[in-house]
C-alpha cells in the first residue's frame, strides 16, 4: 500500500516508459504533489492542466486535448464509490509536430491513453481510499486506545475452549493492572475451585478478611437494582450507601459485572478501588461487561467440552470392546499397546497435543479390524495371500471409520500408518523412514512387542526377552531405531508391565 510520497515516485517512474508526465489533483483543484522535474512551468501550461483536472472531475469522464495545439494532455476521474476524489492528469512535455497532430493520430493516442489511465486510476483510487480508511481508523483507535489495548490483551487470554485457573488468574491480574483498581476478583459459586482474588501491594492489609469482604460486596447488591438488567452494579462512593459503608471505614468504589450466558448465571467479576479521585468510566464498564460475556461462553463451552470428551471416551471403550469381541486372541491387546506407547512417549519427551493424539491413536490402532471377517481374524493356521490382503486393509478401514469424528483428526495418521516399515515395505502407503508419522512409529514398536509376547491363533506367545531380541533384530528395517532404543532403555530401567 503506497503513501502519497511513494505514489509520486511511482507516477514519476512511468515517464521514461510512456514519455508522459502525471499529476494528481484533488476535487478542490489542488495539485497533491509538485510537478515532476523537467515539466514545462509556463503559466499557460499550468493553467491548462488545472483546467483539465477540473473538467474531468466535474464531468466524471475521460477528456483529452492540446495546449496551444502543441502539448497533448488528458485526464481521468478518480472516485471512491461514494464521490469524486479528484483527477489523474497526464501530459506530453514535448511539443508535437503537425504530422503527429492529425485527427486520426490524436484519436488513436487518446484511445490508448484512456485505457492506460483507466487502469492506472484504479490503482490510485484503491490506494487513496485505503489511506483515507487508515486515517479514519487511526483516529478512532486513538480515542479509545487504552480500552482497546487492554481488551485485546485480555481477550486473547480467554479465547480458549476450556476454563483453567491459569487463564482466570491472568484475566483478573490484567484487569487489576490496567483498570485503576486496588482489588480484582472472580467468584463462581458453582465452580468455586476457580474463585480468584488479586490485589495490589499492601491493599490486603486494609482488610481483615478479603474473601468475606468480596462475598459481602455481592451479597449487598439489591435484587431490584435497575443496572442488573444490563448485568452490572456500581457503587461510586461507599459512604453514600449504608450497607456498603459499614463494610469498611475508608471510602471505596465497587464495580461488579455478572458472568452469565443466555439463562445461565455463573458468578461475578469485581473491581474495588480506594482512590476516590476517580470514577469507573463508561469504557471500562463496557469492556468489563464484554469480557464477562466471553468468560461465560468459555465456562459454558467447558461443560460442553467435558460432556463431549466423556462421550468420546465411552465411544472408544465400546469400539475397543467390539474389536476384542471378534478376536479372542487379541483381548487386552489395544490397552497394552496403548499403555506401552504412552510409556515410550514419556521416555521420548512427547508432551501436550502430540501426547494426547498418540493416546487416542494407540488405543484405537486396530479399530479397522471391526470390518475383518472373524474366520480370518481367528484362523489358527497361516493366512493365504488373499486373506493377508484383507488383514492389511484394517489401518485404512480404521481411518475411514474414525474420519467423521473431528476430535480425533490429529490421531488418524497414527492409526493409518502404524503398519508402515522404515524400509518402505509396509502398508498401506509404503512410507519410508521419517516420512512415517512419529506416532505411527511408536505404535509400531509397541504393537510388535506385544504381538510377539502374546498368544495368537496361529502361534503361542514368546517370552519378553525373546520378543525384545526379535524387535532389536528388525530395528532399522521394520521398526524405527530411535523408538526401539527407547524401548530397550525403558525395559532395562522399569521392566515390562
Amino acid at each position: 500500500m503506497m503513501e502519497l510520497a511513494e505514489l509520486q515516485k511511482f507516477l514519476t517512474s512511468l515517464t521514461p516508459v510512456s514519455h508522459m508526465q502525471y499529476q494528481l489533483w484533488d476535487i478542490q483543484g489542488k495539485m497533491l504533489f509538485p510537478a515532476p522535474e523537467g515539466s514545462p512551468h509556463e503559466p499557460r501550461i499550468s493553467k491548462a492542466l488545472q483546467k483539465m483536472a477540473g473538467l474531468v472531475a466535474a464531468e466524471k469522464r475521460f477528456r483529452y486535448g492540446y495546449i496551444s495545439k502543441q502539448y497533448f494532455l488528458c485526464g481521468f476521474p478518480l472516485s471512491n464509490g461514494q464521490g469524486m476524489l479528484g483527477s489523474l492528469v497526464a501530459f506530453d512535455p514535448e511539443p508535437c509536430s503537425e504530422a503527429l497532430n492529425s485527427p486520426d493520430t490524436t484519436r488513436e493516442k487518446a484511445k490508448a491513453m484512456e485505457k492506460f489511465l483507466g487502469n492506472l486510476a484504479s490503482l490510485v483510487q484503491a490506494n487513496w481510499t485505503a489511506q483515507e480508511e487508515i486515517q479514519e481508523l487511526a483516529e478512532e483507535l486513538e480515542q479509545s486506545f487504552e480500552e482497546l489495548y487492554l481488551y485485546g490483551k485480555i481477550a486473547s487470554q480467554i479465547k480458549t475452549l476450556k476454563l483453567s485457573n491459569r487463564m482466570l488468574v491472568g484475566l483478573i491480574t490484567s484487569l487489576l493492572n490496567n483498570l485503576r483498581a486496588d482489588m480484582a476478583f472472580a467468584i463462581l459459586p458453582e465452580r468455586q475451585e476457580f474463585n480468584t482474588f488479586v490485589s495490589k501491594p499492601n491493599t490486603d492489609k486494609r482488610l481483615d478478611n478479603a474473601l468475606s469482604f468480596q462475598q459481602k460486596l455481592l451479597d449487598y447488591i439489591p435484587d431490584d437494582a435497575p443496572s442488573l438488567k444490563e448485568k452490572y452494579f456500581i457503587i461510586n462512593d461507599s459512604k453514600e450507601n449504608v450497607s456498603y459503608q459499614r463494610l469498611h471505614r475508608d471510602s471505596y468504589r465497587f464495580l461488579g459485572v455478572m458472568v452469565a450466558h443466555e439463562d445461565n448465571f455463573y458468578g461475578w467479576l469485581g473491581l474495588v478501588s480506594f482512590n476516590m479521585k476517580e470514577i469507573f468510566r463508561q469504557g471500562e464498564l463496557r469492556m468489563m461487561v464484554s469480557l464477562a460475556e466471553q468468560l461465560s461462553v468459555v465456562i459454558s463451552n467447558t461443560g460442553l467440552y467435558q460432556d463431549l470428551e466423556q462421550f468420546i471416551i465411552n465411544m472408544v471403550k465400546s469400539l475397543v470392546f467390539a474389536i476384542e469381541a471378534k478376536d479372542v486372541y487379541t483381548r487386552g491387546h489395544s490397552e497394552r499397546v496403548s499403555r506401552l506407547s504412552m510409556r515410550l512417549a514419556k521416555h521420548l519427551g512427547l508432551k501436550g497435543k502430540d501426547y494426547e493424539e498418540l493416546r487416542w491413536a494407540s488405543i484405537l490402532h486396530d479399530i479397522g479390524k471391526i470390518g475383518i471377517p472373524e474366520d480370518i481374524l481367528n484362523k489358527p493356521g497361516r493366512l493365504t495371500d488373499e486373506e493377508f490382503d484383507v488383514i492389511k486393509e484394517h489401518p485404512s478401514k480404521g481411518f475411514e471409520i474414525l474420519s467423521p469424528v473431528s476430535q480425533l483428526e490429529g490421531s488418524l495418521p497414527g492409526i493409518l500408518h502404524h503398519h508402515e516399515r522404515v524400509d518402505g515395505k509396509g502398508y498401506p502407503s509404503g512410507l519410508k523412514g521419517e516420512k512415517i508419522p512419529f506416532n505411527s512409529r511408536i505404535i509400531a514398536v509397541a504393537d510388535t512387542f506385544d504381538a510377539i509376547s502374546s498368544t495368537r491363533a496361529y502361534r503361542s506367545s514368546k517370552s519378553s526377552d525373546e520378543a525384545m531380541a526379535i524387535v532389536k533384530e528388525v530395528s532399522g528395517t521394520q521398526l524405527d531405531p530411535q523408538v526401539v532404543a527407547a524401548l530397550v532403555e525403558l525395559v532395562e530401567k522399569e521392566g515390562v508391565e
